[in-house]
């Protein structure tokens, strides 16, 4: 028989909650009158036995059905591809506190979501800089950077990597000036980046 330590140790860890169920002795089943009504995010075979965690019905979101408990549930992140536990107390934040509605579901681990928030302001600020009409040195090697980042994470395509180039060519280099070495530094990447593909 598997432990409870050997089922989850492959688990991706949650910075807040771990990677374990957090059990609180509560266990309960959807009732046909709807007095109980379970999150339809985590049927029975995905809840965590025994890890039910009571709803604040009235601080959810207008919704047909509200949800009365939470049970930690497992996932497989669609980024990933590793499991994960979408924690019952998890879902009471998402739910109450941020007020997302019912029908929101946690398709990826913390890291991928991390990473994805990451990614986002990255392409805000390469966005933001690609709208300056007077560029400054400091700003084309932030703006180039960004580019960089954005290619090697797959959000932009290589298409990109002479225009970047093109950019950083551009600036005068000075081999005492330390802004001067980021630009070697991104020359050296984008040149990487084209080897490996």
């Amino acid at each position: 028989m598997k432990s409870l330590t050997d089922e989850y140790s492959g688990f991706v860890e949650h910075p807040r909650y771990g990677k374990r169920p957090r059990f609180t002795g509560l266990d309960v089943t959807d009732s046909l009158d709807g007095q109980v009504y379970c999150h339809w995010h985590s049927p029975v075979g995905v809840r965590v036995p025994s890890t039910a965690v009571v709803a604040g019905v009235t601080r959810q979101q207008p919704a047909t059905l509200h949800v009365t408990h939470y049970f930690d549930a497992k996932r497989i992140c669609r980024r990933c591809g590793r499991p994960f536990l979408f924690f019952a107390e998890e879902q009471k934040y998402w739910y109450e506190d941020l007020e997302f509605p019912l029908e929101a579901d946690c398709l990826e681990c913390v890291p991928c979501r991390k990473d994805e928030q990451r990614l986002r302001l990255i392409r805000q600020k390469y966005d933001a800089l690609s709208r300056e009409t007077a560029r400054t040195e400091a700003d084309t090697l932030d703006f180039v950077e960004c580019g960089v980042l954005l290619v090697e994470s797959c959000v932009f395509s290589a298409k990109v990597l002479p225009k970047l180039r093109g950019l950083l060519k551009a600036l005068s280099v000075d081999a005492e000036d330390p802004s001067d070495n980021k630009a070697r530094v991104l020359l050296s990447r984008i040149d990487g980046i084209e080897r490996g593909a």
